[in-house]
C-alpha cells in the first residue's frame, strides 16, 4: 500500500470506517524483552521487512516503578523542558522486540506467540508493529483476519512456573520461568513494578504488514497488573531476529488473567439505498455482484431460512465462502467483510446469551467534559446508603487526583458530550462510588443513581425503574412493548464550555425534582494534574443498581490531562438532585482536557 495511504490509515478520526469489537483475554502471560543492538537497526528493519513509511521506534521502558512515576511527575512541573541536572536520571529510551506468550480465549482461541517492536508514521507517536505471530488453534485473528493452520506452540503454566516451546520454520523459541517461592509455598509477588504509561499508551494502536491495524482497549487488568517475581529464565532463541539484539532485558509474567477489548480497523463500504437483504440473494455469493451483495448472500448462508426448512450452515462453510470471492473484490474491503461476518457471529451469540453485549462510544473534546463532585458529609452516609445503594454494597471513599489531601465520600455529576452507539447527545450522570464485597476482587467502582440526556434512548438505570413499576407490565416478547423502556429526550438541557464565557449548564426535569443551575467563569488559576489510578479503574465495572457495565478504555481514560479548580464566590452552582444527603459547596472542579474512547 502507498506511504500517503498508510498514513491516512493511521490517522483515521472516531467512528470513521470503525467495526466492532471484540473481547479478548490472556492467561499464563510472558512477555520476553529483548533490547535491539542500536548498530543493527537497519538490518532489523530489513528482515522484517519493514519499509515505508515505517520506522523503529524508541520508547520509554516497559516497565516503571512507583517511585519512578513519581519522580517523573515531579520533574515535568518543576522542569518542563528536561534541562535540569536531574534530568539525567529519568530512563532512556530504547528500540524492543517482545516475544508476547499467553492462551487466548474469546475471540481467538488457544496458546498464542506473537513477535513486535515498536515502529512509527512519520512524527507520529510510537506503536506496537507486529512482525509474526503464531497460533496453536487456527481460526481467528483479530489483526490479520485468519490463521489458517497450527503451530508446534506448547505452554504449561503451574503455580510455580511456566515452560513453553515454539518450532517453526526449522527455528526454536524455548522458554523456562521459575517462580519465586515463599515459605507457604505461594509464589512471590513484585508489587512495586507496573507497565510504564510509556508502554500502555503505546501498545493502544498494533499494526502489521500491509497495514492491517487493529486497537485494544485495557482495564485495570492491565493499568494496575502486578508481576511475579522470578528466579532465572532460561531463554534459548534460534529465529533469525536474535542476530540484531543485544540482550534479554527484562521477563515479565502478570500474576492474573488480562481482559481487552479489540477493534479491527476497516475500510468503508458504500452501501446502497435500499440495501440488499438475504432476500435478494437468488443466485448464491457466486451471482453477488458488489460487496453489499455479497454479504448479503453470505448472511443468508449463516442464517437459514427457517420457513423453508433450510438450517444455518456451519460458519466454516460461510468463510469458505467468502474467501472463495476474494480473488473478485477489493482486497483493501477483504477485512471489512470478514469482521463483519465475525460481528453477525457475536451478535446471534450475545442474542443467545451466551457473550455479553457490547456498546461503545467516544467523549468528545468539545465541549470538554466535567466534574462537579460534592462531598457525602460522615453524617449523612448511613442515609445515603440506604436511600440509594444495594443492601449488600458498601459506600467507597475515593482520591479523584494526586494533590486531593484526604479520601472522601462523594456524589459526582459527570457532563459530556458523546457519540456512538445509543448515545449522540448531552449527557449527565450523578454517580457515587461503591464497592461490591461479591465482586471476585472487590474494588470501589461508579455506580450511577441518576441519568439525563438530549436524546431519547435505552438507559440501563431508567430501563429497569420503568420495567419493575410498569403499569401494567411490560411484555418483552412483544417488539411494539419495548418502547416503553426508551427514555425520552430532556429538551430543559443545556451545556456549554468556552475559555470565554465559562461553564455554563442549565438542566430541569420537574417530574423527577432535578434541577442544576451552573454558571462558573474560566478561572485564572488552576491545577494541572492527573486523575488517580484508582479512580479511572472504577470505570472498569460501572453499576446500574445491581448490574453492572463492564467497560474498557484506551490512553486517554487513564492518562489524561485534568484543570483542576475552587469554584469563586461569584460562581453559581445549584443542584437539587441529591439536596439532603450532600455539602452544598462542591469539592474543586475537575475539568477533563481530553477525549475518551469507550468500549
Amino acid at each position: 500500500m502507498a506511504e500517503a495511504g498508510l498514513a491516512q490509515r493511521f490517522n483515521r478520526q472516531p467512528y470513521q470506517a470503525r467495526t466492532s469489537r471484540f473481547s479478548l483475554n490472556i492467561e499464563n502471560r510472558a512477555l520476553l524483552l529483548w533490547k535491539l543492538d542500536p548498530t543493527h537497526l537497519d538490518d532489523f528493519a530489513q528482515y522484517i521487512q519493514l519499509s515505508p513509511p515505517f520506522s523503529l521506534a524508541a520508547i520509554n521502558p516497559i516497565t516503571e516503578t512507583q517511585q519512578q512515576v513519581r519522580f517523573a511527575q515531579w520533574l515535568s512541573k518543576w522542569d518542563p523542558l528536561g534541562e535540569s541536572f536531574f534530568a539525567r536520571f529519568l530512563p532512556r529510551k530504547a528500540f524492543y522486540v517482545i516475544a508476547d506468550i499467553g492462551a487466548t480465549s474469546g475471540a481467538e482461541q488457544g496458546n498464542k506467540v506473537e513477535f513486535k517492536t515498536f515502529v512509527s508514521i512519520g512524527n507520529s507517536p510510537p506503536f506496537l508493529y507486529r512482525f509474526a505471530s503464531f497460533k496453536q488453534i487456527p481460526g481467528n485473528d483479530l489483526l490479520q483476519l485468519s490463521t489458517p493452520f497450527p503451530s508446534d506452540i506448547s505452554w504449561v503454566a503451574d503455580h510455580s512456573g511456566i515452560e513453553g516451546s515454539l518450532s517453526s520454520e526449522g527455528y526454536h523459541l524455548k522458554v523456562d520461568i521459575p517462580l519465586r517461592m515463599n515459605k507457604r509455598g505461594h509464589a512471590r509477588v513484585e508489587r512495586n513494578r507496573q507497565f510504564s504509561e510509556a508502554y500502555l499508551t503505546n501498545s493502544h494502536r498494533v499494526f502489521a504488514s500491509g497495514g492491517a491495524q487493529s486497537r485494544y482497549y485495557f482495564d485495570g487488568s492491565s493499568v494496575s497488573a502486578e508481576f511475579f517475581r522470578i528466579k532465572q529464565a532460561v531463554v534459548s532463541n534460534t529465529f533469525p531476529w536474535m542476530d540484531y539484539v543485544s540482550h534479554l532485558s527484562e521477563v515479565l509474567v502478570p500474576t492474573s488473567k488480562m481482559e481487552f477489548m479489540v477493534q479491527p480497523v476497516t475500510l468503508a463500504v458504500d452501501v446502497p439505498k435500499p440495501a440488499p437483504g438475504p432476500g435478494s440473494c437468488t443466485h448464491g455469493p457466486q451471482g453477488a455482484t458488489d460487496i453489499p451483495s455479497l454479504y448479503a448472500c453470505l448472511v443468508a448462508i449463516a442464517l437459514g431460512n427457517p420457513e423453508f426448512q433450510i438450517p444455518a450452515a456451519d460458519p466454516l462453510v460461510v468463510f469458505q465462502a467468502m474467501f472463495e470471492r476474494a480473488s473478485q473484490i477489493d482486497p483493501t474491503k477483504i477485512p471489512t467483510l470478514y469482521y463483519a461476518l465475525q460481528d453477525l457471529y457475536q451478535g446471534l451469540n450475545i442474542f443467545g446469551g451466551n457473550e455479553r453485549p457490547k456498546l461503545f462510544f467516544t467523549l468528545l473534546t468539545e465541549p470538554k467534559t466535567i466534574f462537579v463532585n460534592f462531598e457525602i458529609p460522615s453524617h449523612k452516609v448511613k442515609a445515603f446508603k440506604k436511600a440509594f445503594l444495594p443492601k449488600h454494597f458498601e459506600l467507597a471513599k475515593v482520591r479523584f487526583y494526586p494533590e486531593q489531601k484526604r479520601k472522601v465520600y462523594a456524589l459526582s455529576l459527570n457532563i459530556y458530550q458523546s457519540v456512538g452507539q445509543n448515545l449522540n447527545s448531552f449527557r449527565a450522570e450523578w454517580s457515587t462510588y461503591v464497592i461490591n464485597p461479591r465482586e471476585e476482587n472487590p474494588k470501589p467502582r461508579f455506580s450511577v443513581l441518576e441519568a439525563q440526556t438530549t436524546a431519547g434512548g435505552f438507559d440501563p438505570l431508567i430501563a429497569m425503574e420503568r420495567f419493575e413499576n410498569a403499569e401494567p407490565s411490560i411484555d418483552l416478547s412483544n417488539p411494539s412493548e419495548l418502547i416503553r423502556l426508551i427514555e425520552p429526550p430532556n429538551l430543559n438541557f443545556e451545556y456549554s464550555f468556552d475559555e470565554v464565557d465559562g461553564i455554563d449548564v442549565d438542566l430541569l426535569n420537574e417530574e423527577q425534582g432535578i434541577l442544576v443551575d451552573i454558571e462558573i467563569a474560566y478561572p485564572s488559576e488552576f491545577l494541572l494534574t492527573k486523575p488517580e489510578t484508582e479512580w479511572m479503574e472504577a470505570n472498569d465495572f460501572v453499576y446500574w443498581g445491581e448490574v453492572a457495565d463492564i467497560l474498557k478504555y484506551d490512553q486517554q481514560v487513564m492518562f489524561a490531562d485534568l484543570m483542576v479548580f475552587e469554584a469563586s464566590a461569584n460562581d453559581r452552582i445549584i443542584d437539587t438532585t441529591f439536596h439532603g444527603y450532600v455539602n452544598p459547596i462542591p469539592l474543586p472542579i475537575i475539568v477533563w482536557l481530553g477525549g475518551q474512547d469507550i468500549a
